[in-house]
């Protein structure tokens, strides 16, 4: 079970996915303060208890909330059901990440592809950090509503999407063209490098590499916010 202590994942995760909590924990004084999330465990079937201050410490030792919920850990999706049901006419959105380690970095990436749209985030097992604990707390209750896959081999996964009219846009600091001025507004998956950049092998499959343009001396953005700017650019030309 992973521990969620976030309040805003906590409620998602009890609005959206009852069936995979398990109790909610409430430390004895914080009653008042909690009631919206007892009222929608009571809603939603889901059993909490009251504990003592002293109780609740010894039990959760973060120390950083007074109110934790038990959830399974989050599962994720079949690439196959994925690939196989893009429509091209409808534009999808998706977005591929390479060698994300950091779970700060995975969390708000998660939050962004909420906040913003995009269709599924798709991960590589073995070059990528998982949903973890703290990616679903980073991500205040984004992990309940976004499409998160994992793949075995990113690059093939490019290949098949590409055969079903998806292009693949590499973010690159040395890539050719900026961002906005790529049209956006078809079927498209943004590929992301992670702390070690992106792997050769997954760049040489995109169709092209574009950048960011940023001042000198600062020539790329932490990741995490590299994503933000290029959805919301899909979005603000999808939008226009």
């Amino acid at each position: 079970m992973a521990l969620l202590t976030n309040k805003n994942s906590i409620l998602e995760a009890l609005r959206e996915h009852p069936e995979k909590a398990g109790k909610l924990w409430v430390e004895a004084g914080h009653e008042r303060a909690s009631e919206e999330y007892i009222k929608e465990a009571k809603l939603k079937g889901v059993q909490f208890r009251i504990l003592p201050k002293e109780a609740f410490a010894r039990r959760f030792k973060e120390g950083r909330s007074h109110i934790c919920l038990e959830r399974e850990e989050i599962s994720y999706g079949d690439p196959d059901e994925l690939i196989r049901g893009i429509d091209a006419a409808k534009a999808p959105l998706f977005c591929a990440l390479d060698g994300v380690y950091d779970p700060q970095n995975l969390g708000n990436i998660i939050r962004s592809a909420a906040c913003l749209g995009a269709e599924a985030v798709v991960l590589p097992k073995d070059r990528s950090c998982g949903i973890t604990e703290t990616v679903a707390n980073i991500s205040r209750g984004a992990v309940e509503h976004v499409k998160i896959v994992r793949v075995v081999n990113l690059a093939r996964f490019i290949d098949e999407i590409k055969k079903k009219g998806v292009f693949c846009y590499a973010l690159d600091e040395r890539g050719a063209s900026p961002l906005w001025e790529i049209d956006l507004k078809g079927p498209v998956c943004l590929v992301f490098g992670g702390e070690d950049g992106l792997r050769r092998l997954t760049a040489e499959r995109c169709d092209a590499a574009v950048k960011i343009p940023t001042l000198t001396g600062f020539p790329s953005l932490n990741v995490a916010t590299s994503f933000a700017v290029s959805v919301y650019e899909v979005r603000r030309q999808r939008r226009g």
